[in-house]
């Protein structure tokens, strides 16, 4: 049976996802507020910004707690992709996937014969 839950890793706590995501929900509440009493919105967008950092650096945060704490350091660690094949991730992502069609170009453009 391939559902079986074999990890050993602590789960994420009620508490470690509200330290993380906490951020953004003061900014939704605060830019609804802001909204609803017709206040300026000059202010929502540090508002956010700062949201997001915090999202981040709390993300980071409990990375490390975890990894110092219970010596699981899986959220900081590249692993393969669940099949093993890591030459599709490229081509998965589409981030290199018409790199040939770049480099055909690339030649045809600097190619002065075809113009001849």
């Amino acid at each position: 049976m391939t559902g079986t839950l074999t990890d050993t890793h602590p789960r994420t706590t009620r508490r470690e996802r509200l330290f993380v995501l906490g951020g953004l929900m003061l900014a939704a509440l605060f830019s609804g507020a802001s909204l609803a009493s017709g206040a300026g919105t000059e202010v929502l967008a540090p508002v956010w910004l700062s949201a997001l950092v915090w999202t981040v650096l709390a993300s980071l945060a409990g990375a490390l707690r975890r990894g110092l704490r219970h010596r699981d350091w899986s959220a900081l660690r590249t692993g393969d992709l669940p099949d093993g094949r890591a030459e599709r991730f490229d081509w998965d992502t589409r981030t290199g996937s018409h790199a040939w069609m770049r480099d055909l170009e690339d030649r045809h453009l600097h190619d002065d014969d075809h113009l001849r």
